[in-house]
């Protein structure tokens, strides 16, 4: 896998391109249609989705054990790892070494997503590299709170607040609080928010290995909210970069205290802006909060503040990025720490390096050969669907999707076959009800 800086069309899309219809009374965005979302990836591994392959799976065996389709394959598996060190592999050394951290993050979200989909697991993370090279752009670019003074105050703006652990099965919610954005809406504030989504989403997905198998439900609440005020072009992107390149599925979408233009319009909009089975997860409450614990939504009472119907009344988000703080020093420190005994394990390293380099041919034609051919252990074949890109046809963006079955011998012949592993905290930072109180406190919007 390689990456170079690749145009995904976020600042074109961004970009406000009018074109006047004197039959209707409102302008029509150009692009509209070239940026529509996509969420195809959150649709083919929902919760049904998988059920459904499982049996799918199940029923094609003959006179084998079928225990590990009934459950479907995990990542703390014997297989699923083997499959991790696999992509690891195809994805190559000199990406990741670039971000190492970023890369093994994306790497074991999408395989929880997907309950170890190989093919689905690299096309998504060579999407979001591409993302994330587009918008930072290198991919050894960290981003921090500690050395982005903007997007630590633009957080402390309270526009984008996170609930972790707030269903039953140990979803979190992404809350966009439009009345807490600013009310001229220019390009360069689309890409903040973007680089905003972008932070809370890793955020929560390091620290709640629950959301990256169950997926994220976006909340989207308009309480308060004024029309005049609305970006048309940055709602659109903010739904094209959650649904085609973050490396995450999308449970659910519910719009929360709609505007009555919004809420009468949407719905004959739906099938445009959402298209496919994604329609069905999408939701236009009313302006009640409570319906965020009713049906079909069932969020936990006691996680939500009393401002969406919960009972917790110690919520607080600015406490919440001190700890992100916090995690960012001791990340750093650690690196640092470990940076300590590089050169008196220098040599040794060498030698076994070389040593690895000898067999790593062996290896790799062995786990190859294991892969592709014994179908009951690693799926579908795999060896025919990672030279197949599950993106819609309809997104005439990239129609050229990333083919990964021309990077995988390349890599194969140059990445050594090392071994590139790492420990994923399968435990909870902190509950929500940790937190100290909760404000309405409106901050200065950056």
């Amino acid at each position: 896998m390689t990456l170079t800086i690749t145009d995904t069309g976020i600042r074109r899309s961004l970009q406000i391109k009018n074109r006047w219809n004197p039959s209707r009374p409102f302008y029509v965005p150009a692009l509209a249609r070239a940026f529509r979302p996509d969420f195809s990836f959150s649709e083919q591994n929902s919760e049904d989705a998988l059920k459904a392959r499982r049996e799918k799976k199940k029923n094609n065996i003959i006179d084998d054990d079928s225990s590990s389709f009934s459950e479907g394959v995990t990542f703390e598996s014997e297989i699923g790892q083997r499959r991790y060190q696999f992509c690891l592999k195809t994805i190559g050394q000199e990406v990741r070494r670039e971000n190492p951290e970023l890369v093994e993050l994306v790497v074991t979200s999408l395989l929880r997503a997907t309950e170890c989909d190989v093919a689905r697991t690299l096309h998504r993370a060579q999407q979001y590299f591409d993302f994330y090279v587009d918008v930072f752009g290198k991919l050894s670019f960290k981003q921090t709170l500690k050395d982005d003074e903007q997007l630590r105050k633009s957080f402390e703006s309270g526009v984008l607040q996170v609930l972790e652990n707030c269903d039953d099965k140990g979803r979190s919610a992404i809350i966009l609080l439009f009345n807490r954005m600013l009310p001229e809406q220019t390009e360069s504030s689309g890409m903040q928010m973007i680089r905003m989504i972008n932070y809370i989403i890793l955020r929560t997905l390091k620290n709640y290995p629950t959301a990256q198998k169950h997926g994220i439900i976006v909340i989207p609440d308009m309480g308060g909210f004024s029309y005049e005020n609305y970006s048309f072009s940055n709602g659109r992107t903010n739904l094209y970069v959650i649904s085609k390149f973050l490396p995450c599925k999308i449970h659910k979408f519910c719009l929360l205290r709609p505007l009555y233009f919004v809420k009468f319009v949407l719905p004959a909009l739906k099938s445009f802006v959402f298209p496919g089975p994604m329609s069905a997860n999408v939701h236009i409450l009313t302006q009640d909060p409570r319906d965020l614990l009713r049906e079909p939504i069932n969020l936990r009472a006691e996680i939500l503040p009393p401002m969406y119907g919960g009972t917790n009344t110690s919520y607080d988000f600015i406490p919440r990025l001190r700890g992100w703080e916090l995690e960012e020093e001791e990340t750093e420190f650690s690196e640092m720490g470990s940076s300590n005994h590089h050169n008196d394990n220098n040599n040794n390293n060498n030698n076994n390096n070389n040593r690895e380099e000898e067999i790593g041919d062996d290896k790799e034609s062995g786990f190859a050969r294991e892969l592709f051919k014994r179908q009951d252990q690693f799926g579908n074949d795999i060896a025919m669907d990672c030279a197949r890109a599950p993106s819609r046809e309809s997104n005439d963006l990239n129609d050229d999707d990333d083919d990964f079955s021309s990077h995988n011998n390349e890599e194969d012949k140059t990445s050594g076959g090392g071994n590139f592993l790492t420990s994923c905290d399968d435990t909870n930072t902190y509950d929500s009800a940790d937190d100290k109180s909760f404000t309405n406190k409106s901050f200065e919007v950056l």
